[in-house]
């Protein structure tokens, strides 16, 4: 294993794009090494085995040069490469066993399916640097879903069980000066939950008192589906993103310029008075 990771342990966090977002990277009384070998630990007792620990390891130092990999733009503006002599290009394609030709061609180029055909379109640096953190983000999670798998196969038991652990987290409405596409995420996962709540402890129980002719005064309380259709229903915002996503020429410029003509009049919907590129929903929390 340290023959595989020999290119990450021998360097710093500071050292690669993903672990360097932050402030200090030290934090007082916290020991990494300490933590690492917990974390071995525990994997030991989970029955996973020293192979299957190298491969995790393997797959977050292949992540780690991913966000380290220079994508250069082209003079045209429209078009990138990525050099082979790239190091952590090398390092990614060796820890993952993918083929280095490959991998230097499909980091700056999209194949796009339509009915009649398949063709490959070139992709400007920014749209390769987005699909670059979007693969890393996705190899992360494939990871974070098999050790999730593995530790609640450990756990299983032949035995009835009758009781168990578990954990609720409840998404925070989240509110920036400009929120990302990971915010409106969070905050749309909010709308559905605040759904489920009105429906559950007003809606339903006015209804079971109501059945049982309990004295009961009815609570007006907010309906949010209008904020939810303009999300997930047929062109919302999610249908439209869908749809410039697979415009051979789709920008953001486009897509918001699509929200703006189909949802111009929703209560739930603003258009900035200074930007013709970005938008505003209403959540039932804040704008």
């Amino acid at each position: 294993m340290a023959c595989c990771l020999f290119c990450v342990v021998s360097a710093s966090a500071e050292d690669f794009s993903f672990t360097c977002q932050g402030e200090n990277i030290f934090i007082e009384g916290v020991s990494d090494a300490d933590d690492f070998k917990r974390t071995r630990e525990a994997f030991t007792l989970l029955g996973i085995k020293e192979s299957s620990q190298s491969s995790i390891f393997k797959v977050v130092a292949s992540i780690l040069h991913l966000g380290n990999i220079q994508i250069c733009s082209e003079r045209d503006g429209e078009s990138c490469h990525v050099s082979r002599d790239d190091l952590h290009l090398q390092h990614f394609c060796r820890l993952l066993g993918v083929e280095l030709q490959q991998m230097e061609h499909w980091l700056c180029h999209r194949k796009l399916v339509t009915a009649s055909e398949t063709y490959v379109k070139n992709m400007s640096s920014v749209q390769a640097a987005n699909a670059r953190d979007a693969l890393a983000k996705h190899i992360y999670a494939r990871m974070f879903d098999w050790i999730v798998e593995h530790i609640n196969k450990s756990l299983q038991t032949a035995s009835k069980q009758h009781s168990f652990i578990g954990v609720l987290d409840i998404y925070g409405f989240e509110t920036f000066e400009v929120n990302s596409f990971e915010q409106f995420c969070i905050n749309y996962a909010n709308e559905k939950l605040q759904q489920q709540f009105n429906s559950h402890v007003f809606k339903l129980e006015q209804e079971e008192y109501m059945k049982e002719q309990i004295p009961w005064t009815l609570i007006d309380f907010y309906d949010n589906q209008p904020c939810i259709d303009l999300i997930e229903a047929r062109l919302g915002v999610l249908d439209l993103l869908d749809e410039e996503c697979k415009v051979p020429k789709g920008t953001d410029q486009n897509w918001a310029q699509k929200l703006y003509t189909q949802h111009g009049s929703s209560a739930h919907f603003k258009k900035p008075r200074m930007s013709n590129s970005s938008f505003i929903i209403a959540h039932f929390a804040d704008k």
